[in-house]
């Protein structure tokens, strides 16, 4: 498939990037509201189990929802790059790869960081080991369907490669990291609304929903119409 970028699909392809980043929060807290029977403390992108369950023999189980689900958000993306399927599905999977950051998972460990770092951690009590072995885990769970991407870019499949897997978190860091959690760490609409989150988390999931509603069709737009 030959990459042409469009600005619309620039725009539906970070609100999906936003929206897959707020799923996997969401289903790190709705685990742990299933194990615990209360919402912990969460900002955009951090969350912890509510404090009366803190020795739960089962909160692990919430740490390894969001990655669960991200990895399954990757493979299903990789499924529609099938060399027979339209440029319109392959377009739908690389957006679905990329917006899940694979980057972001492999950066975790290597930053002796993240979710998976954090239950391997309690298996390992060797830091360094456990995020060797996490760093391995999730290339092995990452490789192929990366693979797959690079293989059905047939233009530039380096630049291209290298946008998709990068860009996503550089804006993630910027957007998410630094501007809204300095604004929620002010206190601006940081009373808790829905599913146990900030109102200011609230509403920024809606916009970008909203955002890729509207933008939507524009996500299968990555290649060119012929095949």
């Amino acid at each position: 498939m030959k990459i042409k970028i469009t600005f619309k699909f620039i725009v539906a392809f970070l609100a999906l990037t936003f929206v897959m980043l707020e799923l996997h929060e969401i289903v790190h807290t709705t685990v742990g509201r299933i194990i615990c029977g209360c919402w912990g403390e969460r900002d955009f992108n951090a969350w912890e189990i509510c404090e009366s369950c803190q020795n739960s023999k089962l909160a692990w189980l919430s740490t390894l929802a969001g990655p669960i689900f991200t990895f399954i958000m990757i493979w299903i993306g990789s499924s529609y790059l099938k060399i027979s399927n339209t440029n319109q599905q392959k377009s739908l999977g690389i957006a679905l790869i990329f917006s899940n950051t694979p980057f972001g998972r492999i950066l975790n460990p290597l930053l002796k960081s993240g979710d998976e770092v954090t239950l391997m951690h309690k298996l390992i009590e060797n830091l360094s080991l456990a995020s060797f072995i996490t760093l391995i885990v999730i290339l092995l769970i990452t490789v192929y369907p990366m693979y797959r991407a690079f293989k059905t870019i047939q233009n530039k499949p380096i630049g291209y490669f290298m946008l998709f897997f990068f860009a996503p978190v550089v804006v993630i860091i910027l957007v998410i990291l630094i501007v809204l959690n300095t604004i929620l760490s002010r206190e601006i609409l940081s009373e808790t609304g829905f599913l146990g989150s900030p109102i200011i988390v609230n509403l920024w999931s809606i916009f970008v929903l909203t955002i890729f509603v509207i933008f939507r069709k524009n996500i299968y737009e990555l290649g060119e119409l012929k095949n």
